[in-house]
């Protein structure tokens, strides 16, 4: 809207007459496309005071045009939907020092990864347990987690998915067609008759939930091939509940097929109904993104790609800090004067659909409703495999890592295969 007032002053009718005309804006009611008008103009309610966000004035025909050159000049600066995913800096502090006084600098973290977290989370990095202290100026602060042989929570990076659309038609057409495991190499057909032997495959529309103990540990592995989106936000909040379930959880990690969950308690007999019920995606997704900054951060996006929070200026750009610094303001005066706001709701959409996948996660709770399968075993399963590989990917560290992670590798792959 504003890179066409910068062309030449446009008529709203007309300008709506072709924006829904295009597929992806379809649906887009009069009402929000007039709110959209109203924030490009002035910034909405809670901003239209500022002079800096006043870029479109009416003209005695009825057309908004730009309010200055200026506006023009910024539009061309800072036009763009791509935004860098930042990097934040990660620091371990020493016990009994202020907050955010010193510390050894230990590296960077995707800004994705670290928004995530609440105080008192664990994660790994660089084969060193951290818990999270929390965010000061744009640092991750976190001390050394000192309880030996029990922690190891990984939450992972931002990694794009595989695939858009659900991996369950891709087991379905492998895994339990029975009559094109021929057509599969001998190796991979002696792993799904050992997965089948030692739990089950799972029909369509089923969700094969595993537990079992290795090590010191107890492990928890359903299969929802969903995505790896999907199944990051399950992992938060399956582990919110095993939280108040008391079983200790340590840490989880997702793949495009699967869920991991480790702990220190057997969870091998709780209620896998109750757990995956849908209504986690009420209260315990809300407490969650409230204890998080995932919205703040998906806020920050959306104000950079509408315009409202300029990176560049003639001859200076704007560092990361001042970005979030700039869009943590207005989020929070929007949140509370105008919760409504039209960029408020593009952000829990966009944080809904594009990092959460909660849409995907929903179907499929409510898709597995009493069709839960779930299986004890004493050692981890074939399917289990690759799940709990991802975990010794972040474990490991140092020259020697490729050497332990193909022990590691050997080690699960004979056990899972043992007769």
């Amino acid at each position: 809207m504003l890179g066409s007032a910068c062309a030449a002053p446009f008529d709203a009718d007309q300008l709506y007459g072709e924006v829904v005309s295009a597929f992806p804006y379809r649906n887009l009611t009069r009402a929000d496309f007039d709110k959209v008008v109203d924030f490009v103009a002035t910034g909405g309610y809670a901003l239209k005071r500022y002079d800096q966000y006043a870029r479109l004035r009416k003209t005695p025909e009825g057309k908004w045009r730009v309010s200055h050159p200026r506006v023009a000049q910024q539009y061309r600066l800072n036009v763009g939907v791509i935004v860098e995913d930042p990097m934040i800096d990660i620091r371990q502090q020493s016990k009994g020092r202020p907050t955010g006084a010193g510390g050894r600098s230990l590296g960077q973290l995707e800004e994705y990864f670290v928004e995530q977290l609440t105080p008192g989370d664990t994660f790994v990095f660089s084969g060193s347990v951290l818990r999270f202290e929390g965010i000061h100026e744009e640092c991750g602060l976190c001390l050394a987690h000192q309880r030996s042989g029990s922690a190891n929570p990984v939450l992972q990076r931002r990694q794009v998915p595989a695939f858009d659309v659900p991996g369950a038609a891709v087991c379905a057409r492998w895994c339990r067609n029975r009559e094109m495991w021929n057509t599969l190499p001998d190796p991979v057909q002696e792993w799904l008759r050992i997965q089948e032997w030692r739990s089950i495959i799972p029909k369509p529309g089923q969700l094969l939930v595993e537990t079992f103990p290795r090590g010191s540990k107890n492990y928890l592995v359903c299969y929802p091939f969903e995505g790896r989106l999907a199944h990051q936000t399950l992992g938060m909040l399956i582990t919110r509940r095993l939280e108040r379930l008391r079983m200790r959880p340590l840490g989880f990690v997702a793949n495009e097929y699967a869920l991991a969950v480790w702990a220190l308690r057997d969870m091998s007999g709780l209620a896998m109904d109750k757990l995956f019920d849908q209504d986690m995606l009420g209260d315990d997704l809300d407490a969650w993104l409230g204890d998080s900054n995932l919205y703040k951060r998906t806020f920050r996006n959306c104000a950079i790609i509408s315009g409202l929070i300029e990176r560049r200026y003639p001859g200076k750009e704007k560092t990361g800090r001042q970005v979030t610094f700039s869009s943590d303001l207005i989020y929070d005066v929007l949140r509370e004067h105008e919760p409504d706001h039209i960029l408020l709701r593009a952000t829990y959409e966009d944080a809904a659909t594009g990092l959460l996948d909660i849409a995907r996660l929903s179907e499929m709770l409510a898709r597995v409703k009493n069709r839960i399968v779930t299986r004890a075993l004493d050692r981890v399963s074939p399917l289990a495999v690759p799940a709990l590989l991802e975990i010794s990917k972040e474990m490991v560290a140092g020259e020697a890592h490729e050497d332990i992670l193909r022990e590691a590798e050997e080690s699960l792959i004979a056990d899972a295969m043992r007769v």
